[in-house]
């Protein structure tokens, strides 16, 4: 199949289930098949997994997906996007669940696949990774997400993001696709990125160290010191007891000159010293 002839699909698809796209809710539509091709060659499902399609749409790539996996759940939460799904996929080895993913527990599986909704690509990347489930995704980003994803420290797109990546997974860029791979096409360019999970989080330390990095990239460009200041003022804390159970070793860098993991420490030595507006105490002890 052409890109010609996927677009004229798509697009009487959209007219026969009665779906104007929104592009303030990411609803960007995978018109080229070589970005299919990528997704499911980068996922390499078998025939005996299932398989987690977040925002399918109008199910092109959940069909394509559909052949090669045991059963797909479709989690879409456009109410006009699930009906068509619904009837499209009827008696077939695709669930159809009407939801937002954000607001769901996350089903069993073995791996993602998802031309991510853009506008919530990040909360729900950091929803997979909190996730005890799946070993592998492959997933469309806008790049500048997908540069986040992999940036190390000091590099100027080194976020809460990447951290929190390092940490759980191995990500991988595979492909960029220009705009014109979607419809509506959109202002930016994407990447095809796969995310292997190297590690099962602990719920509790995930939680705290999730917490400690929004509080502590809300101060980026500051030293780790200045950071701390701020930090022990608000919670009434020995600012000089938590800088000696950190070290001398990070306390002059800028918050975004530290590694994975010197926030993994600075977060269990906020546990350790009863941060309960950062997170639970119960969590110094396990591992991420």
């Amino acid at each position: 199949m052409t890109d010609r002839s996927l677009l004229a699909l798509t697009k009487r698809a959209l007219e026969e289930a009665g779906i104007r796209p929104s592009k303030s809710h990411g609803q960007n539509y995978v018109v080229d098949p070589a970005l299919i091709k990528c997704l499911l060659d980068s996922a390499a499902i078998s025939g005996n997994e299932t398989v987690l399609e977040i925002g399918p749409g109008i199910g092109t790539l959940t069909e394509e997906i559909s052949k090669r996996a045991r059963k797909v759940i479709a989690v879409e939460s456009d109410p006009a996007s699930a009906r068509y799904l619904s009837e499209k996929f009827s008696g077939s080895n695709v669930e159809v669940i009407q939801a937002d993913i954000l607001r769901i527990n996350l089903p069993e599986v073995d791996k993602v696949v998802s031309n991510l909704p853009y506008s919530i690509s990040t909360p729900i990347t950091f929803k997979l990774l909190s996730d005890r489930g799946f070993r592998l995704g492959a997933f469309t980003f806008q790049k500048e997400v997908a540069d986040r994803l992999r940036a190390k420290p000091s590099d100027p797109d080194y976020s809460r993001l990447s951290v929190a990546v390092s940490l759980l997974a191995e990500v991988k860029a595979v492909a960029d696709f220009p705009p014109e791979s979607f419809y509506p096409a959109p202002s930016v360019n994407s990447t095809v990125v796969t995310i292997k999970k190297t590690k099962a989080p602990n719920l509790a330390e995930w939680k705290a160290l999730d917490a400690t990095l929004k509080f502590l990239f809300s101060q980026r460009r500051r030293t780790l010191r200045k950071a701390l200041e701020t930090f022990s003022k608000s919670m009434g804390m020995d600012r000089a007891l938590l800088e000696a159970m950190i070290g001398v070793g990070m306390i002059e860098k800028r918050v975004f000159e530290l590694s994975p993991g010197d926030f993994l420490e600075i977060s269990r030595a906020f546990s350790r010293l009863g941060a309960g507006g950062i997170e639970d105490k119960g969590a110094r002890d396990t591992g991420l």
